[in-house]
């Protein structure tokens, strides 16, 4: 059995800086399980990886190596890998993958670091970037009004 991991997103940022809680994770994931790391160029993504002491990779499956990708070529490459072998599950910080995974069976882990995150997945993508305190203080507001409001 192996576990799927994303390097965009889960190991490195959208402008290549290495994620430390993700590195961590890798690490720890590493040490008992095999471990496949799925990215976009295989060629970058290995020299990137030896430059943060990643040196001891299971596999390095990138996205070009499946065939038909289709719209949603991240989707279509955990589901290729899983044909390969049995997938315990996939680490991804792409909620709409996620929920793809998820509708199909497997079981998927959401790493999401607001420092890191990339900024079309943040609740306030639209609006432009908003610090994540005034995200949290929003939130409570909304609680706090819902829980005061008569109607309910």
């Amino acid at each position: 059995m192996a576990i799927l991991v994303f390097v965009d997103g889960v190991l490195r940022t959208p402008k290549s800086a290495p994620i430390p809680d993700g590195m961590a994770l890798y690490r720890s994931l590493k040490e008992k399980h095999r471990v496949l790391l799925l990215c976009d160029d295989k060629e970058k993504t290995d020299h990137w990886l030896r430059q943060h002491r990643i040196n001891n990779v299971d596999d390095l499956v990138e996205s070009k190596s499946v065939p038909a990708l289709g719209d949603d070529p991240h989707f279509r490459l955990v589901m290729w890998v899983k044909s390969q072998g049995p997938v315990e599950y996939v680490i991804t910080s792409d909620p709409q993958l996620t929920l793809r995974l998820l509708e199909v069976g497997m079981t998927t882990l959401v790493f999401l670091q607001p420092t890191y995150i990339k900024e079309d997945f943040r609740p306030d993508s639209r609006q432009g970037v908003r610090p994540w305190t005034d995200i949290v203080q929003e939130l409570e507001k909304q609680q706090d009004t819902y829980s005061e409001d008569p109607r309910i």
